[in-house]
């Protein structure tokens, strides 16, 4: 007798089928749920990282802020600063620049005149916009009010004993960090009539601003980059202008840079927190952030600044407490970091919220995003607005403490020659 040889039915077939593709559903599922969930963390991880980077990178620059540099050129920070415009507009990240003394260069000037400085030995390389810093040796003649001098290197040079200067009026300087060095240094008139300059010695300072800007990226014509810039002042490219091409990108992602200045308090006073949109603007704005303490008269035409003379815990000296670069204790920075690509499934952080009781737009010791303001801004601004649009965002703060901007006086160098 022959067996039977039995199959499927269709109903068995179709039920079969309808569980498998259950199955495969749910698994198909689980793998999407996962991707997406590490995709996010991956973002998460690389925006906390470039927050890091460019935090860490900003930080040693304003350690070292000051070192033999006058207080009042030590930090200057701009509020909403619009790089593409040059200009301050709502909306936009604020800006700082720092300076300090190079370490490791040094050249003695055999003659000094406004436009012109001859040293003692060769320069292997000077870039045009390099501050420099010319040191008397001596008081100079009586008559003398200053005895040194930030003056700005006007030309290209290598392997040279001859410095050509830039003439430009401190008048006319431009106010920028995206420009060559201002009015602060440009001090060339100094040199002329004043024969301590013909012995005296010459110093690099370094230069370092940053701020942020947007750029297009290719095959995305709907939102831009944003980027920590750096510019060092300096001509880099060669192209005859220092402008916004000669910087530097330092970190990508970064939306949001905002500064506040922790100020030195007198007693058990707490320190105050000074945003740098004050109402004074235009004597908190870059370079005129110079509320400075008036010098101090030695003799009958003789000057020296008084963040010289003062000490700290003298308390009969109301001036400590004066908005004055002097006083800076700490600078703090607030960074915002948002993630390369917009996720279609978030909706995006929003750091925009404000404190119970606080509107937007107020400078207190807690709020994360310092004097940052929306209100009203232009379409253009959605770059640098931490709000939405479906990115993840993680904020970064950091109070640092710029130790050598308390200098007591200009010094000469012990280095031996180099650089």
């Amino acid at each position: 007798m022959r067996p039977s040889r039995r199959g499927f039915t269709l109903i068995e077939l179709l039920v079969g089928g309808a569980v498998g593709s259950v199955v495969l559903l749910g698994i198909s599922l689980t793998f999407i749920s996962q991707a997406r969930q590490y995709q996010t963390h991956a973002s998460r991880r690389a925006i906390q990282s470039n927050a890091r980077q460019a935090m860490s990178f900003m930080s040693r620059h304003i350690r070292s802020a000051g070192y033999g540099v006058d207080p009042d050129r030590t930090v200057l920070a701009y509020d909403s600063f619009n790089a593409a415009e040059g200009t301050s507009q709502t909306g936009y990240p604020d800006a700082v620049v720092v300076h300090s003394r190079d370490l490791l260069f040094r050249r003695d000037v055999t003659s000094a005149t406004s436009n012109r400085l001859v040293v003692n030995a060769p320069i292997p390389l000077l870039q045009r916009g390099q501050i420099l810093l010319v040191l008397c040796r001596n008081n100079g003649s009586i008559t003398t009010t200053q005895h040194h001098a930030f003056v700005t290197v006007g030309q290209h040079l290598e392997n040279s004993m001859e410095i050509n200067l830039d003439t430009t009026d401190p008048a006319a300087a431009p106010n920028s960090p995206t420009g060559m060095p201002g009015r602060l240094f440009h001090e060339q008139a100094l040199l002329d009539g004043n024969n301590c300059y013909d012995t005296a010695q010459v110093v690099k300072v370094s230069r370092s601003a940053f701020y942020v800007a947007a750029f297009d990226e290719p095959g995305n014509a709907t939102t831009r980059t944003p980027y920590l810039m750096m510019h060092q002042g300096l001509d880099l490219d060669r192209d005859g202008t220092i402008g916004p091409n000669d910087a530097v990108p330092v970190a990508e992602g970064i939306e949001q840079l905002q500064v506040a200045y922790i100020l030195n308090s007198m007693g058990t006073a707490m320190p105050r927190v000074l945003g740098v949109n004050e109402p004074t603007t235009a004597e908190h704005y870059g370079e005129q952030w110079q509320t400075m303490i008036p010098p101090q008269m030695v003799g009958p035409t003789r000057r020296i600044p008084q963040w010289y003379t003062l000490p700290l815990n003298d308390l009969e000296k109301p001036a400590r407490e004066e908005d004055s670069p002097v006083n800076i204790r700490q600078l703090r920075i607030t960074l915002v970091s948002r993630s390369s690509t917009q996720d279609p499934q978030h909706v995006g952080d929003d750091l925009m919220l404000a404190n119970a009781g606080e509107a937007i737009g107020a400078t207190v010791p807690w709020r994360q995003l310092e004097n940052l303001s929306v209100t009203g801004v232009t379409p253009d601004t959605s770059d640098f607005t931490p709000q939405g649009r479906g990115f993840y965002r993680v904020i970064l703060r950091e109070a640092i403490t710029p130790k050598n901007i308390q200098l007591n006086s200009q010094f000469i160098a012990t280095t031996e020659a180099g650089g």
